[in-house]
């Protein structure tokens, strides 16, 4: 029922069998009253009763008995009285008082008590509509909120109507109705709309050079089959059969990558979960037990497709070293997907060790063997100093030009190619020989600002996992003295912050280096675990937004809300913002406009091997960090 119908109803007047019972009823009441003050009884709500054949407001009469036949509830404010002696009546209905929480009769209602019933917010807003309503003497709608004695707030939608006599207005009688849950409804529906815009795609699924699956994701599928069906994990390893020339760049490792990406997909076909799992490194999951009796000659197949095949860097041909490693696992047994990777990994290097085509293994190796290879694996590296440090530069979005450089870790493979790291600082961090790999970075890094003009700040990442090392302070100090470098003029990052172990070392480290002269900084800020509270209590002087939130910044609203949040939030908390994966201009302006400090990515350019005599920059940032899998080389 709305406003018209009740209306309908006032217009109808009472009939002649409802006017003899009113004025019956009004006796009787009169009666009372006339006894209770006799008797000297309190009254707490006083109102002039009225016969409704004399009274001349019986519009107000007809709209309230059609509000009540509607059960919704009416406030009335009448001007009373001759113009001489003007009076005002203000009243309510027993369903308006129960709608804002008063039994009938327990609250004498004036101006000022009906005014405290409304939400303070929306004071104004009731006030300015009936004010409309009876200066242009038409009639007006509004929403607001009121507040029960409770403290519970209710939803409120009222129609104002002008009464009026002898041509004139005498008065206003709001029809109210208590819309809470449709309120609600309505909330909850534009709450799901907002949702449904900002709900992208989960950027950690599907890899966007190659289009198909992150290593995180194989290892999750690789996880749920050992809990479930068993299966068998097929990792194949691609290498240039020479070395690619120096002057490839990225681009062109890029392209190669993605031709490789594709012509595995023509060998497996779309049914196989695949995915990029390392630098040269895929993996294929067969989850069913009819699948698994075929991973071997579905290795072959694929070792024999990619050593008959041609591949094509700049216009020049290429062929590939390639072998497989096969690993069979049962349901519910102990070891993880990340462990069947590295046997798989392990089983293909074998194989190509042996120049064999594919190694199988009937079972996952056990874990003090796997353990102990890993560990072998990581410390050769650092021995033979299989790394190499890349330099990329980033920009400072206030003065607009290039004001840092970020140093990126290399991992050379048997060939001495430089290829991205993730894979290889994953096991590096799982099996905790993370801050191995730490020391030789921190260690040739302020090596070679030792050797430089140290004209402005450098920056030094550091493991999450490392600061658990009681060490590493007087490691990373004395490393400082050794080879001559102005604390000033270091900043550490901590990267991977989600592994911080231990929560009083990771401050202890905090506080010493910043007790040495040297600032702190937080990389892949907003996806770690606990990082809101990290920036309670580090004192940190620089964070950098994930690149998660920012390779498709201009094209979501989601990373547009989170990115514009964090900048508000560490801005406040006087902390400096970097934003990293930039790769085309719109997002460099999203960025600027967001008041962003500094900004990285191939849109400001590329990472370049770092020589000792190049041009002198401004500032050089030194990380070791694990990169998301946005491309081949990170």
């Amino acid at each position: 029922m709305d406003l018209d119908d009740i209306l309908a109803l006032a217009q109808a007047g009472p009939s002649p069998l409802e006017l003899a019972r009113a004025r019956r009823v009004a006796r009787t009441v009169q009666n009372r009253y006339d006894r209770s003050m006799a008797e000297g009884r309190r009254i707490t709500t006083a109102t002039d009763l009225v016969d409704p054949l004399t009274w001349d407001a019986d519009e107000a009469i007809r709209v309230a008995r059609a509000a009540q036949l509607a059960k919704r509830g009416t406030v009335t404010w009448l001007l009373g009285g001759s113009q001489a002696e003007p009076s005002e009546r203000l009243s309510w209905s027993d369903e308006m008082a129960m709608i804002v929480g008063h039994a009938p009769g327990t609250l004498r209602l004036t101006l000022q008590t009906l005014v405290e019933l409304v939400h303070p917010a929306d004071v104004e807003r009731a006030h300015a509509a009936v004010r409309a309503a009876w200066e242009q003497s038409r009639p007006e709608e509004v929403g607001f909120r009121v507040v029960q004695p409770g403290g519970s707030v209710r939803y409120l939608h009222c129609h104002l109507e002008i009464l009026t006599g002898a041509g004139r207005p005498v008065g206003i009688i709001a029809t109210c109705e208590d819309i809470t849950t449709l309120e609600l409804a309505r909330q909850e529906q534009r709450r799901l709309a907002v949702r449904s815009q900002m709900l992208g795609t989960d950027p950690a699924v599907r890899d966007v050079l190659t289009g198909l699956q992150t290593r995180g994701y194989v290892i999750d599928e690789v996880d749920r089959a050992r809990r479930t069906t068993g299966g068998a994990l097929v990792v194949v390893t691609t290498e240039p059969a020479t070395r690619l020339p120096d002057a490839l760049t990225d681009e062109d490792r890029d392209q190669l990558t993605a031709e490789i990406a594709r012509t595995l997909r023509t060998a497996v076909g779309h049914d196989v979960t695949s995915g990029l799992v390392g630098s040269g490194s895929w993996g294929l999951l067969l989850a069913q037990q009819e699948q698994a009796a075929t991973a071997e000659s579905l290795a072959a197949r694929i070792v024999d497709k990619f050593r008959n095949h041609l591949f094509s860097v700049r216009q020049k041909p290429l062929r590939l070293n390639i072998s497989a490693g096969v690993v069979h696992f049962g349901d519910n047994i102990p070891d993880t997907g990340f462990d069947l990777l590295v046997d798989g990994e392990h089983a293909a290097r074998d194989a190509h060790r042996n120049a064999t085509a594919v190694k199988v293994l009937d079972r996952p190796v056990a874990e003090r063997e796997r353990t102990d290879r890993c560990r072998s694996r990581i410390r050769r590296a650092v021995r033979a100093n299989r790394f190499a440090l890349y330099a990329q530069p980033i920009i400072d979005l206030g003065l607009n030009q290039v004001a840092r450089h970020e140093i990126l870790l290399r991992v050379r493979s048997d060939t001495g190619e430089p290829v991205a790291p993730w894979a290889f600082l994953d096991m590096a961090e799982r099996v905790g020989e993370i801050l191995a790999v730490d020391k030789w970075v921190i260690d040739h890094a302020l090596e070679l600002i030792g050797r430089g003009a140290q004209t402005s700040h450098y920056q030094v990442n550091i493991s999450g996992k490392s600061l658990a090392d009681p060490g590493l302070l007087a490691f990373v100090t004395g490393a400082i003295h050794r080879h001559h470098v102005k604390p000033e003029c270091l900043t550490f990052e901590i990267t991977e912050t989600a592994l911080i172990e231990n929560r009083n070392e990771a401050l202890a480290f905090a506080t010493g280096i910043r007790e040495v002269g040297c600032h702190l900084a937080l990389d892949d800020f907003g996806t770690g675990y606990g990082a809101l509270a990290q920036l309670k209590y580090l004192p940190v002087d620089l964070v950098k937004i994930d690149g998660a939130f920012i390779v498709d910044l201009c094209r979501s609203p989601a990373d547009q809300a989170v990115v514009s949040a964090l900048v508000e939030l560490c801005h406040t908390l006087g902390i400096r913002v970097a934003a990293e994966y930039v790769q085309d201009q719109e997002t460099l302006d999203l960025l600027r406009a967001a008041e962003v400090d500094f900004a990285q990515g191939y849109q400001i350019g590329r990472p370049e091997p770092i020589t000792v005599g190049q041009e002198e920059v401004q500032s050089i940032e030194l990380e070791l960090r694990l990169p998301p899998q946005q491309t081949a080389m990170g």
